[in-house]
């Protein structure tokens, strides 16, 4: 490809150190956590994973990649903001190995919102570069260094990213969702989306290590680092881009698998092999005609997540939230992916560890998340002037959300705020109003948990699913505008 080292296979590996968020049951239950009063996410619950993790692969992880650059390796970086601010206190000797990790002459650091934020999928262009911003900040008192090259959250790639990377002059976009199923997107090809370079994540290179490297049964067990770098060798005309995850090592496959021992490897294999590996500044630059990715493509992958129910009420509770509450450092905490992956029975991209749960664990994390999230606008409701309007628009827990159902059976759906309200009654059957309308469940599901008398009377003598919508979409929108 033009612009390109020619006749030569090229590899840009990167390596992620995320720290996954879980909200907090005794948060839930108002007992506090810390000298900072009631907190979602408690630092010493935390903490103790971070020890845990940090001796059994962060530790040697970093040591691992810091012996591979001094022999010449090339890779980028990808810290979390969240993880470093625990560090600091928690993990000085691990800190002090990112450190010179990320400082190293071999290495580029790479950037993400600080969060690891959903808030893209809201169209909150300037939001999304603030957290971007912020993690660039944080990476640049960490390690004197910059990030430059964006990662856009898993699964979420859409003209909100690309409109901040480009307010910002950031050089190019990492996404993984034209890895799968997306058969006419070569990632091994450069490409670009509305004038921004875009790289893609190699899911099946990324997958052979994070994923396939444990499997007993897979035809190449256990993976060698020759047989990794001929694999690459053979590629022609394009760059690699390999992603993954640093729980894999020593975290997910445990140093008897000889997991160490094949990521040191892999400097001399590609050597051998004649493979070359690059940061991914290099690449950007050598993409001198990139193809462009249709905008059909691009909003495809807009609405491609969140893939099930509990994700869409937890993404519409939180965007409501969003629009008010005046505590913005809690709210972005409560927008990380990590929350909305505990809410799928599987969740993980390209090189990322894939976590399986059952579909009662799955719910149980969602009943707790939006738990603490109405906890959360509770205590927030103090702190606004229209207090009513907030305490009506707010989302309510799983046990108290209208569960639709006919005379029979349940409808499968429910409703956790009025606004959702609404929209549900929407796919709701005739016979589910009906049923709905003749017990006074509506009124008294408002009188009783929303705490709205008004709306409650509005709504008594309404039979019909156009007119009660009418009545709580203007009820909504005229509380919406006391809260402005």
């Amino acid at each position: 490809m033009p612009g390109e080292v020619s006749g030569v296979p090229q590899v840009c590996m990167s390596f992620v150190l995320r720290h996954q968020q879980r909200v907090d049951s005794l948060y839930i239950l108002g007992v506090k956590t810390g000298e900072q009063g009631p907190s979602s996410f408690p630092s010493p619950d935390e903490e103790r994973r971070i020890r845990h993790l940090s001796r059994s692969c962060y530790i040697p992880a970093t040591e691992c990649l810091i012996r591979m650059m001094d022999e010449g390796f090339r890779c980028g970086l990808l810290l979390s903001g969240v993880l470093l601010e625990y560090l600091e206190g928690s993990e000085p000797d691990l800190c002090d190995l990112l450190r010179d990790a990320a400082s190293h002459r071999q290495a580029e650091l790479l950037t993400e919102s600080y969060y690891c934020s959903v808030v893209a999928l809201f169209g909150e262009v300037e939001e999304y570069q603030h957290q971007v911003e912020m993690h660039q900040r944080a990476m640049e008192d960490f390690s004197g260094r910059r990030p430059a090259i964006l990662v856009a959250t898993d699964s979420i790639f859409n003209w909100t990213v690309i409109t901040a990377a480009m307010n910002m002059g950031i050089p190019a976009v990492y996404t993984d969702v034209f890895g799968k199923n997306t058969p006419f997107i070569n990632p091994l090809k450069s490409y670009q989306a509305g004038g921004m370079p875009v790289l893609i994540r190699h899911c099946e290179l990324s997958d052979d290590i994070a994923l396939r490297y444990g499997e007993v049964d897979w035809i190449h067990h256990p993976l060698s680092p020759c047989t990794y770098a001929g694999w690459l060798s053979a590629i022609r005309g394009g760059i690699a881009h390999i992603m993954v995850d640093m729980e894999v090592f020593g975290g997910r496959f445990q140093p008897e698998t000889g997991i160490f021992a094949f990521l040191e490897g892999l400097p001399a294999a590609f050597h051998d092999t004649g493979v070359r590996s690059i940061l991914p500044s290099e690449a950007v630059a050598q993409a001198t005609s990139p193809d462009q990715i249709p905008d059909e493509l691009i909003e495809s992958a807009s609405v491609a997540w969140p893939v099930n129910m509990m994700q869409c009420t937890t993404l519409e509770a939180l965007k409501a939230a969003g629009q008010w509450v005046p505590d913005r450092t809690t709210l972005r905490r409560f927008q990380a992916r990590d929350h909305f992956s505990q809410m799928a029975t599987t969740s993980g991209s390209c090189g990322m560890l894939t976590d399986y749960r059952t579909q009662a664990d799955a719910y149980r994390y969602f009943s707790d998340y939006i738990a603490a999230l109405c906890k959360f606008e509770e205590d927030q409701i103090g702190f606004v002037r229209a207090k009513t309007a907030a305490r009506i628009l707010r989302c309510i827990p799983p046990n108290q959300a209208f569960h639709f159902c006919s005379p029979y059976h349940r409808e499968g759906f429910s409703a956790h705020s009025l606004e959702e309200f609404v929209k549900l009654l929407n796919v709701a059957t005739d016979e589910c109003i009906l049923h709905h309308c003749e017990r006074l469940d509506f009124e008294h599901w408002v009188r009783d948990v929303i705490h709205d008398e008004k709306l409650a009377d509005a709504i008594h003598p309404l039979t019909t699913r156009e007119d009660i919508q009418k009545a709580v979409i203007e009820r909504v929108r005229f509380l919406w505008n006391r809260l402005k």
